[in-house]
């Protein structure tokens, strides 16, 4: 397995509004970043939506969400603390290897 067992490492899903998926993804390969992107709708937005799944060191977690949120433009519905452009979970994993 590529990474070691004692990394702390985590799952970074991202939903966002589908006209800022490819910004996105070219942000996220421009910073070095291997993702996975699924296009899905309804949910959280109401409407298109991709959704972004990065394995990342626990250390690119806040990096990771600064990415996308400096391409993430197209608001898609209202929060209590403004407009939503999407949402993100963060997830620990035991382990991950790139095949």
């Amino acid at each position: 397995m590529a990474s070691n067992i004692d990394d702390v490492q985590r799952l970074v899903f991202a939903v966002i509004h589908h006209d800022d998926a490819d910004p996105a993804g070219q942000a996220l390969v421009a910073a070095g970043y291997r993702a996975t992107r699924i296009d899905s709708q309804g949910g959280f937005l109401r409407r298109g939506n991709a959704v972004f799944m990065v394995g990342v060191g626990i250390e690119q977690v806040d990096d990771v969400i600064a990415t996308l949120r400096s391409v993430s433009t197209h608001a898609s519905g209202q929060s209590g603390s403004g407009s939503a452009y999407g949402i993100v979970f963060v997830v620990p994993v035991d382990a991950f290897d790139r095949l």
